[in-house]
């Protein structure tokens, strides 16, 4: 939400550059840092995960100088595209003035183009901003790339208040100035009009020619500042990790200004809430463990007891277990979702006496699991679905009966998916999971299918939150309980991916 400071003559306003994975938009904040900023006198702030996507947001605070006597100052920010980051997305995009969004112009991306517009909209109102009405300008990113749409299918698409677009190449600078002053003009008149700054002497009829001759003045001094950096300059860039070491936080100096958000406190409330989130995951590990030695005893006394109040307590005990860990299961999807770790494989813990034994490796993995998939096809061909199995040499064995996992993901695929070609695949896959003592590398086995159609985006959260229903909600449940988890990954083909990760020996 715009800030004002009259006796400081002072405008902060907000704009969040948004759209799917790997459209552009980090670039765009790059090449915005670059241009106007070659010494480096501010910071562009990126909060990382192990695999390098951007997490949180890339925050860059920019003066853009006196506009009619007011000191404007833009905080830029982008959201995660990944699917499983909604949660993040909403919060960054809470207070926003503009948004910008940036469309990947190729034609295989257009079904994501559409379903983060979507999610745009949904996200916006969330945060009770009216789509319709917050300031928007569009960027058709990538146009040096082959087989794209054009722009007036891509408005059709993706435009359906008209408002500016800029076609853009980020990665070599072009159309990006365009569209942030663009989005400037659009923001600051907006302002204008809202607030009467008439009366104060920013007349939103002059907002367009003011924005323009500020941001001429700007990369002038841009340009001449860049003459004077040393070669081999380069801006100054703070990368946090979720693996940063706390004494980075007392090393990082204040903005000086005041104004903006301090470098100090977006770091102390980053690394806290990784930290909580992490605390919060060993907690429903532990627990979870704890349920799973609790049901295995009351299930061992219920069998072995002859004492019907005994085996009446026990049962009470056991279905008390059971509502306890489903709470603990869907409080460690919302866990998941805020970044903390994934479900760990469980831990083997000395046995008490006459527990059930420990999960085995199941014997003969590739023949169960085509066994599995021949005992399927009928229904899946009935839906019209062609499935094809690939299982790559050496495959490791799961710990535990993988079979309910791998028929509950097949019995998902066939309520969801749509009639055509399917593949399913299986692998090894090292996972680099987040714990308290830092990060640990342990492998998965991967099984993954892959299919046309699938569940919208909105009903993916709910199911990773634990909060779904349906076949697919219960697949995600059983590979739960056996120390796994799953996730979805859109196709470029406008498919998706459901993959599930099994512990392995």
């Amino acid at each position: 939400m715009v800030q004002f400071n009259f006796s400081e003559r002072t405008i902060k306003v907000k704009v969040v550059y948004y759209g799917p994975a790997q459209s552009g938009k980090t670039t765009n904040l790059e090449q915005i840092h670059r241009i106007t900023d070659p010494g480096g006198m501010n910071r562009l702030i990126s909060l990382n995960t192990a695999q390098d996507r951007t997490l949180f947001f890339d925050l860059l605070p920019f003066s853009l100088g006196a506009v009619s006597g007011y000191d404007l100052k833009i905080q830029l920010y982008t959201v995660p595209g990944q699917v499983q980051y909604n949660a993040t997305r909403r919060v960054v995009l809470a207070g926003a003035d503009a948004v910008v969004f940036v469309a990947d112009s190729r034609r295989i991306m257009q079904k994501e183009n559409v379903a983060s517009f979507e999610n745009m909209k949904v996200n916006l109102l969330a945060n009770r901003l009216v789509p319709e009405k917050i300031p928007l300008v569009l960027q058709y990113n990538k146009r040096d790339l082959p087989e794209l749409f054009g722009e007036t299918d891509l408005d059709k698409a993706l435009n359906p208040w008209q408002r500016p677009s800029f076609p853009a190449v980020a990665t070599e600078g072009q159309g990006v100035m365009e569209t942030f002053t663009a989005v400037v003009v659009e923001t600051i008149g907006a302002i204008a009009v809202k607030y009467n700054l008439k009366e104060k002497g920013l007349d939103p009829a002059r907002v367009p020619d003011l924005v323009r001759s500020a941001f001429a003045t700007v990369r002038q001094q841009a340009a001449q500042a860049q003459q004077q950096t040393p070669a081999g300059g380069s801006p100054r860039r703070l990368v946090v990790t979720q693996a940063a070491e706390s004494t980075a936080v007392q090393a990082m100096p204040s903005t000086g200004d005041g104004g903006l958000v301090s470098e100090d406190l977006l770091h102390r409330a980053i690394r806290s809430n990784v930290e909580l989130a992490e605390a919060l995951g060993d907690v429903v590990q532990q627990m979870s463990q704890g349920l799973a030695s609790i049901l295995s005893q009351a299930e061992i006394g219920t069998l072995y007891r002859e004492d019907a109040k005994r085996i009446q307590a026990l049962q009470s005990i056991r279905e008390d277990a059971l509502k306890l860990r489903e709470t603990v299961q869907s409080l460690g999807a919302t866990v998941e979702m805020a970044g903390g770790t994934p479900p760990r494989p469980s831990v083997n813990r000395p046995a008490p006496a006459r527990s059930a034994p420990s999960p085995t490796p199941v014997d003969n993995f590739e023949k169960t699991i085509h066994d599995l998939v021949a005992s399927a096809r009928t229904t899946l061909e009935d839906r019209g679905i062609t499935l094809d199995l690939r299982v790559a040499p050496r495959s490791p064995s799961p710990t535990g009966d993988f079979r309910r996992a791998v028929s509950a993901l097949l019995r998902a695929v066939s309520d969801t998916a749509s009639p055509g070609s399917a593949a399913m695949r299986c692998e090894r896959k090292p996972v680099l999971l987040r714990t308290s003592a830092g990060e640990v590398r342990r492998d998965f086995l991967m099984i993954a299918l892959a299919h046309s159609g699938g569940l919208p985006a909105q009903e993916q959260q709910r199911v990773l939150q634990g909060a779904g229903s349906g076949s697919t909600a219960e697949a995600h449940r059983i590979v739960r309980e056996m120390g796994g988890f799953l996730r979805f990954a859109p196709l470029s083909s406008g498919g998706l991916e459901t993959r599930i990760f099994l512990p392995v020996v």
